[in-house]
């Protein structure tokens, strides 16, 4: 049983009172490691101290001659409580103290596995690190590369349009010289050409003048057509007739004409 204040308080001194209160479950939580080994130790030599003296106060008591006139042990109540109550303060200090001990071992432990794994996550920030210089090193790199070998196309491509254009500056004059040689040589030809063109161009003219008389003269459908005046027609009927003179009458004249020579031609082949 775990014994009150009120009940402790008329058995106890005021070092122990102290003591009891000093164990108590508010009051101990403030206490240190070393505190508590302090007071355990006080409270053990309590304990001890009145567990010899009701062992000795109950050898008297049965052994003594006022054993048959009281009866045994009631002298020794007092001391068996205080041994009572010093045990159970003596077991409420080691309690908490090993509830201290706990704590800090899982502490240190834990203190212990962050400084192992301190210098790993370190090497892993470290390697992180590199990795991250590296590609960006690489990166730059590519970078840097791929404008390069861009101009070094651009001027491999060029190079061939370089060299045709300084071979077509080049040969430009040549070609101009021939060109200007070939175009010296058809003036003198043409000069020379102009009279037999001139006489071939007024060949065909004169043919037509000439064809034109005949037909004027001939008095055919073409002929008539174009306005001539047929040489069958008598000069008389030409004067005589006015209107018959105009030339589209002419020609109506001249188309009934050949008409009725064609059906005429076509009767006697019959």
């Amino acid at each position: 049983m775990s014994y009150t204040l009120r009940q402790v308080q008329t058995l106890l001194t005021k070092p122990e009172l102290e003591l009891f209160q000093a164990s108590r479950a508010n009051a101990n939580k403030d206490l240190t490691e070393r505190q508590l080994s302090s007071k355990i130790t006080r409270s053990r030599t309590l304990r001890a101290k009145y567990r010899d003296l009701y062992q000795r106060q109950t050898v008297k008591t049965q052994k003594g001659p006022a054993a048959a006139r009281r009866p045994a042990g009631n002298d020794n109540n007092r001391t068996e409580v205080k041994a009572e109550v010093m045990q159970e303060v003596l077991g409420r200090f080691e309690e908490r103290l090993a509830k201290l001990q706990t704590t800090a071992q899982k502490s240190a432990a834990t203190a212990a596995t962050e400084r192992t794994a301190a210098p790993a996550k370190a090497a892993k920030k470290a390697a992180a690190k590199t990795a991250t210089k590296t590609a960006t090193k690489s990166a730059a790199k590519k970078a840097l590369k791929k404008p390069a070998a861009k101009a070094a196309a651009k001027t491999t491509a060029a190079a061939p349009r370089k060299a045709a254009k300084k071979a077509a500056t080049k040969a430009a004059p040549k070609k101009a010289a021939a060109v200007k040689k070939t175009a010296a040589k058809p003036v003198k030809t043409a000069k020379s050409s102009k009279a037999p063109a001139k006489k071939a161009a007024a060949a065909p003219a004169k043919a037509r003048k000439i064809a034109a008389a005949s037909a004027e003269v001939g008095g055919n459908a073409a002929a008539a057509a174009r306005g001539a005046v047929p040489t069958r027609q008598p000069a008389a009927a030409s004067r005589g007739n006015p209107i018959k003179a105009q030339p589209v009458n002419k020609k109506i004249k001249a188309s009934g004409q050949s008409k009725t020579r064609a059906a005429q031609a076509k009767r006697d082949s019959r």
